[in-house]
């Protein structure tokens, strides 16, 4: 989705900027938030850590999406401060209303009675986002997402807690924290 980032295939081409899983551990003992730790690699060290830009990302509209609707993203693989998706998706639909309500859902999960969306590709993800009228997300790649394309735009946002409070997105124009 970008021109200014390029996949390589030989040792030296590519920085790795992805903690999950295999650099988990190294990032919580560094004790560094998520962007510092992600941007410590000396080649990318002075890069704008909060300014995302999805240049070829296509403005064309997910098929079969209405052209108002709502969205929660409630699930993801690495917190440690776990929230209930439940919990989440109940007061998201109580605040959202329930017409035109879609759980952006993993691959191979359904919820009985809700309208869910799986994305099939990142950036397939990136449009839902972008183009929900109302978007709330815990702290996974959906909220990383919506810094990129829901700049100004409400986003709600619950943030881990304590001691994994380093592993919080940045602040951009329109994020909210839910608590």
């Amino acid at each position: 989705m970008t021109s200014y980032v390029k996949a390589g295939h030989r040792q030296g081409d590519i920085i790795d900027l992805e903690i999950w899983p295999n650099r988990y551990e190294a990032f919580i003992k560094s004790k560094k938030t998520w962007h510092d730790f992600v941007y410590s690699h000396p080649e990318i060290k002075g890069a704008d850590k909060t300014n995302i830009i999805l240049d070829r990302l296509d403005s064309e509209r997910i098929k079969g999406m209405p052209e108002k609707y709502n969205l929660v993203a409630p699930f993801g693989i690495s917190q440690t401060d776990k929230r209930n998706p439940i919990e989440i998706i109940v007061e998201a639909r109580k605040q959202m209303g329930e017409t035109d309500f879609y759980v952006l859902c993993p691959e191979g999960l359904a919820i009985s009675g809700l309208n869910c969306y799986t994305a099939p590709t990142i950036a397939d993800m990136a449009k839902i986002i972008r183009d929900a009228d109302g978007f709330w997300t815990i702290n996974s790649s959906p909220v990383i997402l919506a810094s990129a394309v829901r700049k100004g735009k409400e986003t709600i946002f619950y943030p881990q807690r304590g001691a994994s409070e380093v592993d919080n997105v940045w602040r951009f124009d329109g994020l909210v924290r839910a608590d």
